[in-house]
């Protein structure tokens, strides 16, 4: 069977790649670089594609860390497999990003030999996303056009477990600043507007809501700034505040309810508001037809999954621009096990063991699990078809709500 054939050509074409492939992930491993600083990695990753045949876009859609990097031609569907490469402050890669960009080389290099080995039309894209940590840098790219021709978008992202149908909370950051009136605190206070009082009275608010919000729902938040002297009214105050929710329909609620706390508080203060919002990260709404199908190529290679049901009854708590991709193409954003006893996500521990070898080879096993899944999205129709029609029949509507943008 010739998708039987292509897939064994795929396996071992990321094989022959793998001492270059590791060499990669140690190189981005050892130089971390924070949201929208990526140029070492942009370098290494987009060299690296152009010198096996990849027709590579630098500094794409405006970004000057973004790349896009393209194998094959008209006419056919087009895969694309998402790269993240971007670090945490202070701690490196703490979220494992390296790993999801070698996996995702790993994909496209599979995917790109069954191409020419089988004489398949169609494209293969690998799409180099920055700022995945807190910058949005695909929702910038969605704005910008990267995702218009794509059939469909793949990647994966190491975690503590195996979850192909993982999903994500949906939220947003935002700077809320507090502009009052300054006078001595001891010889005219009643001459001042207290900045601080708003913060206070803000933080003392969510804490009340949060008696009446859904378990899944997250406020949080830090001072800035509220003042520098005790004797002086404090007239300017700072904060940032995180507000998520377990899916795009409870955030808008959500969201509203916090920003009738911020109103509330500045005009019981008398304060100016000001607000500073991110782009939302929505939540991930996994393609169970792409999902299923890569679960399948998984288990080929050895590694065993829960149930369906299983899988999507498990909650995560973070966030993804990923998840934004996922409402203007059909997607999957699986999750895999990385050991790192000492700690999980978002530590020393696992930037630690995202270095080594065992999290070098599950990788792999990643990207020939997702070259199988895209090499099935172009060689076979009726699958092709599923993919479309349930991402089709799924009610995307409220992403059209400008309240969620």
């Amino acid at each position: 069977m010739e998708s039987n054939r292509l897939r064994a050509v795929s396996d071992d074409a990321i094989d022959t790649a793998n001492a270059a492939l590791r060499e990669v992930n140690l190189d981005l491993h050892a130089h971390p670089e924070v949201l929208f600083q990526e140029y070492h990695a942009h370098k290494v990753l987009t060299e690296f594609l152009e010198s096996r045949g990849f027709d590579v876009q630098r500094q794409a859609f405006g970004l000057e860390t973004a790349f896009k990097a393209t194998y094959g031609s008209e006419p056919g569907r087009t895969v694309v497999v998402n790269l993240e490469y971007d670090a945490l402050e202070a701690i490196g890669h703490a979220c494992g990003h390296n790993l999801i960009a070698t996996s995702g080389l790993a994909a496209v290099l599979g995917i790109a030999e069954a191409m020419k080995q089988g004489g398949l039309g169609g494209r293969v894209v690998a799409m180099g996303t920055p700022a995945e940590e807190g910058g949005g840098g695909k929702i910038k790219m969605i704005r910008a056009g990267a995702y218009d021709d794509a059939f469909c978008c793949l990647m994966v992202h190491p975690m503590s477990k195996n979850n192909a149908y993982s999903t994500s909370m949906c939220g947003s950051e935002l700077t809320i600043e507090y502009i009052g009136k300054p006078a001595h605190a001891m010889v005219a206070p009643w001459e001042g507007i207290n900045a601080l009082d708003a913060v206070t009275l803000l933080h003392t608010s969510i804490g009340l809501l949060r008696q009446q919000i859904l378990p899944s729902d997250r406020i949080r938040g830090v001072v800035l700034e509220a003042g520098q002297r005790s004797g002086v009214i404090p007239s300017y105050a700072k904060a940032r505040y995180c507000v998520r929710s377990a899916s795009l329909e409870r955030y808008k609620i959500l969201k509203q309810r916090f920003v009738n706390c911020l109103e509330a508080a500045a005009l019981a203060s008398g304060c100016e508001l000001r607000t500073t919002w991110m782009p939302a990260y929505w939540d991930i709404r996994t393609n169970n037809a792409l999902a299923g199908r890569y679960v399948t190529h998984m288990e080929r290679l050895g590694v065993q999954f829960p149930s369906p049901a299983e899988q999507r009854a498990q909650g995560d708590c973070y966030s993804s621009d990923m998840g934004n991709v996922t409402y203007v193409v059909p997607s999957i954003h699986p999750t895999f096990a990385v050991d790192s006893p000492g700690g999980a996500i978002h530590t020393a521990h696992f930037a630690a063991a995202a270095a080594t070898d065992d999290a070098h080879e599950r990788t792999l096993k990643q990207g020939k699990a997702m070259a199988a899944t895209g090499l099935e999205v172009l060689l076979d129709d009726v699958f092709a078809a599923q993919v479309k029609k349930e991402f089709d029949d799924t009610d995307r509507s409220i992403a059209q709500d400008p309240s969620v943008a």
